[in-house]
């Protein structure tokens, strides 16, 4: 048994790198959005490049004869079809005056409303998509928790919210073409509470070791599949990193731009320390909550962050026994996270070679 799991954890053929489209989780939340849904459009939220357009695009492709992508950033022109009437009918006849292409087939047809941030109007319209039936809907967008102000009208009991995230550890394996014999393998010792090999052990905490390294986002995976050079795939982390520092500098409002890129800039330094939670003098020094966090509160609403609070009991629900002014922050990818430690800390994860005081307290991120 362990002979032949190993084998299953340690072959990698470029075949199967070539032939794997990146799998992912998600895809088994839309089927089921699909399946059970009424009068209901879904609305997939994230941050940006974790993969939202090319799983939608990818569950048109399986499931519908016909896709009508609007995608708001792109093709601004769009953002007119919904400042007049939001009837369905309407709606198809002025996205179809400004591109006679695309199709409506009832029941048939996948409308995709992409980038929705940067058109209030079109989310209010959902509503009105939904209660009309006749195509489904599915709208994605960054950014959302800071773009609600902008929404004439929040289409409650019409959309389903889900959010999505870079690829976790399993999605992950599945990416190097392990499958699912390595997951149901470690979870077959972990419910037994039973110790696995320690060769295989080690081969696993290699992967994990290389997972954090990379991390999830799409575009670092695919690259270090393609490559397997760690360099180039820093280049794409740091142009991610680049990427949500300029939408803090766009949607941010004038008086938080300089807080909050100070506060997301923080958080390596923050997690490298031995707190016991966020300290605001880490953002700059002698400073306190009361000029921080709202800024933090930003960073969490555009999904760039994560909040992880004490809890004074550790029961059931958890959130009741939040201690809100004990809270750690982390990023949403541990991939982007390291490279903002920088390019050495690769070396360092990878081989395990971290030392004393800095790797116990890494390990403790």
């Amino acid at each position: 048994m362990y002979v032949d799991t190993f084998i299953i954890i340690t072959e990698h053929t470029a075949t199967n790198r070539r032939n794997n489209m990146l799998k992912r989780k998600m895809m088994d939340t839309l089927l089921k959005w699909k399946e059970e849904k009424g009068k209901e459009c879904l609305l997939l939220k994230g941050a940006r490049q974790v993969g939202k357009t090319f799983i939608i695009r990818e569950f048109a492709k399986q499931n519908y004869k016909n896709l009508v992508e609007l995608n708001f950033a792109a093709e601004p022109k769009f953002k007119h079809v919904f400042e007049g009437s939001l009837k369905m009918d309407e709606i198809i006849k002025e996205i179809t005056l400004r591109d006679s292409s695309m199709i409506f087939i009832p029941g048939e047809t996948l409308l995709f409303l992409d980038e929705i941030q940067e058109c209030g109007n079109a989310r209010t319209a959902l509503k009105f998509i939904a209660e009309d039936g006749r195509f489904d809907c599915i709208a994605s967008g960054s950014m959302l928790g800071i773009a609600y102000k902008d929404v004439r009208s929040i289409p409650v009991g019409y959309e389903r919210q889900v959010e999505m995230f870079s690829l976790d550890f399993e999605e992950f394996l599945w990416a190097k073409g392990n499958g699912h014999k390595v997951v149901e393998y470690m979870k077959e010792f972990f419910d037994k509470k039973e110790r696995i090999d320690g060769t295989i052990n080690e081969t696993l905490l290699q992967n994990l070791r290389e997972y954090a390294v990379i991390g999830g986002m799409p575009a670092a995976v695919n690259k270090y599949l393609e490559t397997h050079n760690f360099g180039l795939v820093h280049e794409v982390q740091e142009n991610i990193i680049s990427g949500y520092l300029d939408d803090i500098a766009k949607y941010a409002v004038t008086t938080e731009k300089p807080k909050a890129r100070k506060c997301y800039l923080s958080i390596p330094d923050q997690l490298a320390k031995e707190n016991k939670k966020f300290q605001y003098s880490v953002v700059e020094k002698d400073s306190n909550a009361r000029k921080f966090e709202n800024s933090l509160e930003w960073l969490k609403d555009a999904g760039l962050i994560k909040f992880c609070y004490n809890v004074s009991t550790p029961t059931f629900p958890l959130p009741a026994y939040n201690q809100t002014g004990y809270f750690k922050v982390y990023m949403t990818d541990i991939g982007l996270l390291n490279a903002m430690y920088g390019f050495r800390m690769k070396e360092e994860v990878y081989n395990n070679i971290l030392k004393g005081r800095q790797k116990a307290a890494y390990t403790r991120t």
